[in-house]
């Protein structure tokens, strides 16, 4: 997180011009848990999920992980709508799987008779396999979004 006196001895070290071409590629967390990315959106944790708001636009969008809501915004900072729909639909299928994976743990949990155990055994392992899925998708999403972020801040930094 960004202090009050640190923030203070970089606006004092670095122009108010470096400033603003270092906020579009900068992402940080204010004292209140609120993250900023690229000068442009801000995410908030509401209850069990992440609200991400676009600062020009009257718009929200929410998501089951952090990580993925930091994709989402690096992904429609570079204006790739397609990836950003896909990374919001496995987000959301990620959140459905694993409500999903709940229900079939409790139901394998009470089952008295062995069939209907080894039925929602099966179904839990396809909802298992349906997350694992879901998820190596999102991740590889994840690393591409580092990639970016990571190349926008040493050519800003060069």
């Amino acid at each position: 997180m960004i202090n009050d006196k640190l923030l203070r001895k970089i606006t004092n070290t670095i122009s108010t011009a470096e400033l603003q071409s270092l906020s579009s590629i900068s992402v940080f967390q204010d004292k209140a848990g609120t993250y900023h990315l690229f000068n442009k959106y801000t995410i908030n944790k509401v209850n069990d999920s992440y609200a991400v708001e676009l600062h020009l636009v009257a718009d929200k969008k929410s998501f089951y992980a952090l990580k993925t809501a930091v994709a989402w915004c690096t992904f429609d900072k570079q204006n790739k709508i397609v990836d950003c729909n896909r990374i919001h639909d496995l987000d959301k299928r990620l959140s459905s799987i694993d409500s999903a994976i709940a229900i079939q743990q409790r139901l394998v949990k009470n089952a008295k008779d062995v069939d209907y155990k080894m039925i929602h055994l099966a179904k839990l392992g396809e909802e298992k396999m349906k997350r694992k899925l879901a998820s190596d998708e999102l991740d590889s999403y994840v690393q591409q979004s580092k990639i970016w972020q990571t190349k926008k801040f040493n050519a800003k930094s060069a």
